[in-house]
């Protein structure tokens, strides 16, 4: 910069100097900034669009099935037996399109950060036996050998949100089941790995023989919308969100889920999550077993896990007893100990073993000891198709497997009088039905309204029906204390919606707003939903579709 100088006329030179180098550092590193989030941006825009586009395909096929479906039975209408394939098919299609939808939304819950999960106690005994009778069925059907495995002894009851648990376990079963081959094996197997005081640490083990995974694919297995390759989706169907879902789910537990497959060969799953204890847990239901502390008990099944579980769980009990893993080798212990002159008072025999099975081992061994001794059949299966063929061979009862401590003693107790000890077959649970019951049915939707009335009516109820809200609370206000036995409520409707009406109905003056049975029933399936009809004085809380057995079973409770 040149300057004049006032004094002498002279031309100064002035020199600045300035270093720029933080600078371009600084516009080096926003500028990665910026292309790191413009690369981020196009990647979370592909992955979205990638996403709609496979959505759309799965949306698009149980669809397409369910309006062929019901153009076919329109056109059918005189053909009984088309009119009902057509409906099965229909209803698989929903199912799985409903499923699709609530994977769609649990993902979409966890992102944001509103799945809450329940801390409740539970059964766990029902949750595993749920699990496996949903899947021996299935798992046969497909030629495939399914076993569910305890090892070592469980509690009766956990507390924490068995929903969530079930919906993992139901997830990673149904994974191994549809990637595995006809001729192959599921084991599902669970331990109790630690017991505290307040809780206890529980693994859960599925492992197949299944197409396997690569070890590249592992690394992203548990990441929203992953497959292998475009083939898996094609072939075998889903998502790519069901083990996300379960990572996060178990991850929300404060557990852990790993897994370690080779291609071709298989697939394991390790689930570990910490479930509290109950005072109930500690106090175990038992029995006068005075009686049977003398009797010889032998176990007889090919798996021995289920051997070792159930000797276990007998000594847990006061009582001893032996194993063998095959029904030639049952035969001869007993033939052992009728040489000894120590035979065997009980014998527990699986049904399905290889080379001789349960009923034919229970044929072998009434001949050696005629009706001396006691036939158990364990099976997971259903068993009223062979029981007549069961009750011909000498088996004088049948237990469930997996075995639990409970289902061991309330067979013990029946077995406890040893000299009137005989099978009697177990009465199917009865089918639920009401005798006229009133139900204020609120809907705002007319369909809605007609398909839940048909259901309700076919059960014996007796329907009246309100369009909204406030025509329910009119109804329910002019009509004579006990009128109604439960309101089925909307939740979503003109004029005054359920949560308000309901909440109308617990403060009105009248003897029974206070103990009505009000039940949601609506498409809002959120946690904070159910939150919201419970605050509002609901007593339960049902998700549209509605599950037809699980609204019975619900009204039967509180009727």
């Amino acid at each position: 910069i040149k300057v004049e100088n006032p004094v002498n006329d002279d031309i100064l030179t002035v020199s600045l100097i300035r270093c720029i180098d933080e600078q371009k550092d600084n516009e080096a590193e926003k500028n990665q900034i910026l292309r790191t989030a413009l690369g981020a941006a196009e990647a979370a825009n592909n992955a979205k669009t990638e996403f709609l586009s496979r959505m759309s395909h799965e949306i698009r096929t149980p669809m397409n099935a369910i309006i062929g479906m019901t153009a076919i039975a329109l056109s059918a209408l005189d053909n009984k037996e088309r009119i009902s394939d057509c409906l099965a098919k229909i209803g698989i299609s929903a199912r799985f399109l409903l499923s699709l939808i609530n994977d769609i939304l649990d993902m979409s819950r966890i992102e944001s950060g509103r799945m809450n999960l329940a801390h409740e106690k539970f059964d766990f005994e029902e949750m595993i036996n749920g699990l496996s009778s949903l899947f021996y069925p299935q798992a046969e059907e497909k030629g495939l050998k399914f076993n569910t495995v305890i090892e070592g002894v469980t509690e009766e009851l956990y507390i924490g949100d068995s929903l969530r648990l079930r919906q993992i376990l139901l997830n990673i079963l149904s994974n191994a089941l549809k990637f595995t081959p006809s001729g192959g094996r599921i084991q599902f197997t669970i331990r109790q790995m630690s017991r505290g005081d307040k809780d206890a640490w529980l693994r859960f083990t599925v492992s197949d023989t299944g197409i396997g995974m690569s070890k590249v694919f592992q690394k992203h297995l548990f990441e929203s919308f992953e497959q292998e390759n475009p083939n898996i989706s094609i072939k075998y169907g889903g998502t790519g969100l069901g083990l996300a879902i379960c990572k996060n789910l178990v991850t929300l537990m404060g557990g852990s889920i790993n897994v370690h497959s080779i291609e071709g060969v298989g697939s394991e799953f390790c689930v570990d999550v910490k479930l509290g204890l109950t005072e109930e847990s500690y106090r175990r239901k038992n029995f006068d077993i005075l009686k049977l502390r003398d009797l010889k008990t032998l176990i007889v099944d090919d798996d021995i896990v289920t051997c070792e579980h159930a000797s276990l769980i007998m000594s847990d009990l006061g009582l001893q007893a032996e194993y063998v893993t095959s029904g030639a080798s049952a035969v001869l212990e007993i033939e052992k100990g009728i040489r000894e002159m120590k035979p065997y008072d009980i014998v527990l025999v699986d049904l399905k073993m290889p080379d001789m099975d349960g009923i034919q081992t229970a044929k072998a061994i009434r001949r050696l000891v005629g009706s001396e001794t006691l036939v158990v059949v364990m099976t997971a299966y259903e068993w009223k198709e062979i029981e007549a063929d069961a009750r011909r061979a000498g088996v004088d009862f049948f237990i469930t497997k997996p075995l639990f401590r409970s289902e061991l003693v309330d067979l013990f107790e029946k077995i406890n009088d040893f000299s009137e000890a005989v099978y009697e077959p177990e009465t199917a649970k009865g089918e639920i039905q009401f005798a006229g019951e009133r139900i204020l049915l609120v809907e705002d939707n007319e369909l809605n309204l007609e398909v839940a009335a048909s259901l309700l009516e076919m059960k014996g109820l007796t329907i009246e029906s309100a369009c909204n809200g406030l025509q329910a609370l009119e109804k329910f206000c002019s009509t004579p204390v006990g009128y109604y036995d439960a309101v089925l409520m909307d939740i979503r409707m003109p004029v005054m919606d359920g949560l308000e009406a309901a909440r109308n109905i617990r403060l009105f003056d009248k003897s029974d707003a206070q103990t009505i049975p009000i039940i949601a029933m609506t498409a809002n399936a959120f946690d904070e939903d159910v939150e919201k009809s419970h605050a509002a004085g609901m007593n339960a809380h049902l998700a549209k579709p509605i599950d037809p057995e699980k609204l019975f079973a619900v009204l039967q409770e509180f009727i």
